[in-house]
């Protein structure tokens, strides 16, 4: 799945380049493209799941060449590995042929005890995976 996006003057430092953590928020917008692609949302992830969504456990980039205001970027994203309670988004920024950084996100099932409030992670329905595989 494909995001692409202008960047604003806004999303740049005084040197006029992407300010870093812009690229997380857009990793984290590009996955909600993705789930959209599938007719879902966090929301919906509650309702049909039962979850209270899909926390980071962890997350990270490579910046390879940097951007400026008004380019036109794409953010290509996939879930690239599963596990029983947690699967990575993988993040590839690109403007035209130019590869600008890759990122990862790891998301894990999260779930709140009822007795305690605490968060937590549980097995990932397999209709989830299946959805978002196919």
């Amino acid at each position: 799945m494909s995001f692409e996006m202008t960047i604003a003057w806004g999303d740049c430092d005084a040197a006029g380049i992407v300010f870093y953590p812009n690229f997380f928020r857009w990793f984290d917008t590009s996955f909600q493209h993705l789930l959209a692609a599938k007719g879902l949302d966090q929301r919906s992830l509650t309702g049909r799941f039962g979850i209270i969504g899909t926390p980071l456990a962890d997350a990270g980039a490579r910046f390879i060449r940097p951007a400026t205001y008004g380019d036109v970027i794409a953010i290509d994203s996939h879930i690239s590995d599963w596990s029983e309670k947690r699967f990575t988004v993988a993040h590839v920024v690109h403007r035209g042929n130019d590869t600008l950084a890759e990122g990862h996100e790891l998301r894990f099932w999260g779930t709140r005890d009822a007795k305690t409030g605490k968060l937590g992670a549980a097995p990932i329905d397999p209709d989830f995976r299946t959805l978002m595989t196919s």
